[in-house]
């Protein structure tokens, strides 16, 4: 919320009649009206006193108030015409040597102000009408605190027209004619704080004249008020507005509001009224200019739009354009965003100082004009520059005699620029045009192909083998009648068809294949064989070699090496509690138990079988069991049976 401070200053003043005895009053309130935001608040200070008799002085009985003092001649009239009251006023008329006017001494310790009416003679008027015509014929207003000992500056009017500190001693005459001064004017001076005690005197002093003729100067409506604390304390307030007896206080009005002050001393007794205090509500009028519509013809042309004209409220203004990237630029540039044609809503919020806003929008419609409908190209052959590239283009804007068409290539970064539509005696590769008018630019590319271009193709089985191996070459070939043969070891044939190639290889070859057409437009590929360590790849094998990576089928294997238990005793004392085969270099044991009788009692296979004497869980009796048997080779590929006895021992 602002807050805005009116100062009232209430000037109590007595009556110009020299032998005033009441503490009349008149009050001036400084500003008397202002214009607010709602919802602001206002602080209203007032300033009041009564001023004692006899501080408030005319001239209208034609005579110096009591204790005051003049010197050079005066007069008390209106010889230069009428003063603002239309009453009697002091004019130095007849000056002679040092003219001044010298007030009775005042208790003024509590400061304040002090005001008087003053008036030069216009420069070169009759007398006793005429002016001063040197910058040392002003006046000065001083005060003594000292009985008139010592007299201290507080302004110097000079007779220019212009207010110093300071009392000019310049004599030389200038044609000052009519100034600020000439006209009879109300001049109001803070009384300073060297001059505030309990007997002060003013006066008002023109330190150099020419003679009784001339440098005439009026005085008239002298005002001295004390207006500090505690001179104010028997001045009472009543505000119209309920406040009561306050001289200072808050106030938010909610409507345009006018109220006064009356003024009372500590007996009731009225004094004096201010002037009329208005405080008016700003409304919401606030205007502007916007355009509805923007307009771009080319991607990247960005329009700006500005709002004007934006009145009927108070500064400061602000512009806010609440679509991202937010910004508060005024004018503003509309992105198109790249687009080619699209429509696009800007939002914007206009404030004013009081908050007031405005929510509007432009619409940004983006229409491209300028337009490529299409490259069309006409194929090449492969070694033959007997293509060409087409562009038809539309929405083109002349007035400065575009557009300019700009084909290069082939290839982005070749620069065989040319300005036409059709490019003729072209090779196969890709083509960039670019047309350009007064508004826009538009770009595309097209591709020229090779008509029926040869292609080389070529496999190889097998592309590896052990050393040496035979490698059979297929010709795949494509649009082609005539092949070079480069088989990577020295050997290069020319051949006219596509026979298959067959050829033995001892180390690693890198083949390539050329495929020529009727013009001898050629196309290459490559394949590549290798020679392979082989050798044998089996962990198992006696000649297992760990670094072949193909195996030769040169892996050799041992013969199955196994002893055969001929007794065992299954008696659970940790030893010789089975009966079971030792074999190396074996892949199963299968083997097979029956009792005298010739039934079976046991079977067991695989890579560790074992009998623990029972019979369908019952220990067997002692004696001696016949055994039958087969071990398979680790690579399976031989099978030693036989047959044996084992005697069990409980």
């Amino acid at each position: 919320m602002k807050h805005l401070i009116i100062t009232l200053f209430i000037a109590l003043i007595g009556s110009f009649s020299a032998k005033a005895q009441t503490n009349l009053c008149s009050i001036t309130i400084t500003p008397s009206d202002t214009t607010i935001c709602p919802g602001d608040s206002v602080h209203v200070v007032a300033v009041a006193n009564l001023i004692n008799s006899n501080q408030s002085f005319n001239f209208n009985g034609s005579a110096l108030p009591p204790g005051w003092s003049a010197a050079g001649a005066t007069t008390f009239s209106a010889p230069c015409g009428a003063n603002p009251t239309g009453t009697p006023y002091y004019w130095a008329s007849t000056a002679v040597g040092v003219p001044n006017i010298t007030t009775a001494g005042f208790d003024i310790s509590c400061g304040g102000f002090i005001t008087f009416d003053m008036v030069y003679a216009v420069q070169g008027g009759s007398v006793p009408c005429e002016g001063p015509d040197e910058m040392d014929e002003g006046v000065a207003l001083q005060y003594s605190t000292d009985g008139g000992a010592t007299w201290i500056t507080i302004y110097y009017y000079v007779p220019d027209g212009t207010t110093t500190t300071t009392i000019s001693t310049s004599s030389t005459s200038v044609a000052f004619g009519a100034t600020a001064f000439t006209t009879w004017s109300t001049f109001s001076v803070n009384i300073p704080a060297g001059a505030q005690t309990t007997n002060t005197m003013f006066r008002w002093n023109q330190p150099n004249s020419s003679g009784s003729c001339c440098d005439n100067w009026g005085l008239d409506n002298i005002f001295i008020n004390a207006s500090g604390a505690p001179c104010g304390a028997t001045a009472v307030l009543d505000w119209s507005n309920g406040m009561g007896d306050t001289t200072n206080y808050w106030v938010v009005p909610y409507g345009d509001t006018t109220f006064t002050c009356d003024v009372y001393d500590t007996a009731g007794n009225y004094q004096c009224t201010s002037l009329p205090v208005t405080i008016q509500l700003y409304n919401d009028i606030l205007n502007y200019n916007l355009q509805d519509y923007a307009y771009s013809y080319c991607p990247t042309t960005n329009p700006s739009v500005q709002v004007t004209n934006i009145a009927g409220a108070i500064p400061p203004y602000s512009v806010n354009w609440t679509d991202i990237p937010t910004s508060t630029n005024n004018p503003y540039i509309l992105s198109t965003g790249g687009a080619e044609h699209d429509s696009i809503t800007y939002h914007v919020t206009i404030t004013d100082g009081c908050g007031f806003n405005r929510q509007d929008s432009v619409i940004l419609v983006v229409n491209k004009l300028l337009n490529i409908d299409s490259l069309v190209p006409y194929d090449a052959s492969s070694c033959l520059t007997d293509g060409a590239v087409v562009a038809y283009v539309s929405g083109q804007t002349t007035v400065l005699g575009q557009p300019i068409y700009n084909w290069h290539g082939p290839g982005a970064t070749n620069p065989s620029f040319i300005n036409s539509t059709v490019w003729t005696n072209r090779s196969p590769g890709w083509y960039y045009f670019t047309v350009t008018d007064d508004v826009c630019t538009d770009s595309d590319s097209v591709q020229i192909n090779i008509k029926n271009p040869p292609v080389a193709m070529i496999s190889a089985n097998p592309l590896a083998g052990c050393a040496p191996f035979d490698v059979a070459f297929e010709n795949n070939s494509q649009n082609s009648t005539h092949y070079l043969w480069d088989f990577g070891d020295g050997t290069v044939i020319n051949v006219n068809d596509m026979n298959t190639q067959n050829h033995t290889y001892s180390g690693n070859a890198q083949i390539m294949l050329v495929a020529y057409d009727a013009s001898n437009c050629s196309d290459t590929t490559y394949v590549s064989v290798s020679v392979q360590t082989c050798g044998c790849t089996d962990p198992l094998a006696i000649n297992y070699d760990p670094t072949a990576v193909a195996n030769d089928g040169s892996c050799s294997y041992p013969e199955p090496i196994f002893n055969i238990p001929n007794i065992f005793t299954p008696n659970s004392d940790g030893e010789n509690d089975f009966f079971e085969f030792i074999v190396t270099n074996y892949s199963d044991v299968n083997f097979q138990v029956v009792n005298r009788w010739g039934n079976p009692i046991y079977q067991g296979s695989g890579l560790n079988p074992k009998w623990d004497g029972k019979i369908n869980g019952v220990m067997a009796e002692d004696g001696v069991y016949f055994v039958t048997y087969k071990i398979t080779s680790i690579k399976g590929d031989k099978v030693i049976e036989g047959q044996t006895f084992v005697h069990l021992i409980r």
